[in-house]
């Protein structure tokens, strides 16, 4: 459609809309998932100490965890989903038969590590998984922080386990 006939049909802008410039923000996405990454990691290996479980960490299945962070930020954004196949595929892949996976995905309006960790370990799946008790769990953890215009920041945690099947 032409430029004349969208402005036909809606009238001309404001002169102030195209004015208004939004402020870049500062902060550095990659250095800040890490550093609230780096943060869990340790709040959550301390947490297990204090229940008397030793934490062994899966880097790979942590890393795994990252394009679902990213997928449930688009689907905020635009209401579309993609890529849950593809991130179960992979999980699937990567959890051995006689195991499980869980996982547990929070956003948070905030980067601190501290308070979105006692925030989530009160939710019941959170508080299962990262309380896990058995011979093989391994733990994993994934920080998304997603910067907007004007200094808006959101930040997507995973928390997940795998762990030997138990029969019940």
């Amino acid at each position: 459609m032409s430029e004349e006939a969208i402005k036909s049909i809606s009238g001309p802008s404001p002169d102030w809309i195209q004015c208004v410039p939004l402020c870049s923000n500062p902060v550095d996405w990659i250095l800040s998932s890490n550093e609230i990454e780096r943060e869990l990691r340790g709040l959550i290996t301390e947490h297990r100490q204090h229940l008397g479980l030793v934490t062994v960490w899966d880097d790979e299945l942590s890393y795994m965890l990252t394009p679902a962070l990213a997928s449930y930020e688009m689907e905020r954004v635009t209401g579309a989903q993609f890529g849950n196949d593809e991130f179960q595929q992979a999980i699937r892949r990567a959890v051995p038969d006689g195991q499980s996976f869980k996982g547990f995905p929070i956003q948070f309006l905030h980067r601190s590590a501290k308070k979105a960790f006692v925030t989530a370990i009160r939710n019941d799946i959170c508080d299962g998984i990262v309380s896990c008790r058995g011979d093989q769990v391994q733990m994993a953890v994934r920080v998304r922080v997603f910067t907007y215009p004007e200094n808006a920041c959101v930040t997507w945690i995973m928390f997940a386990c795998k762990s030997p099947c138990t029969l019940r």
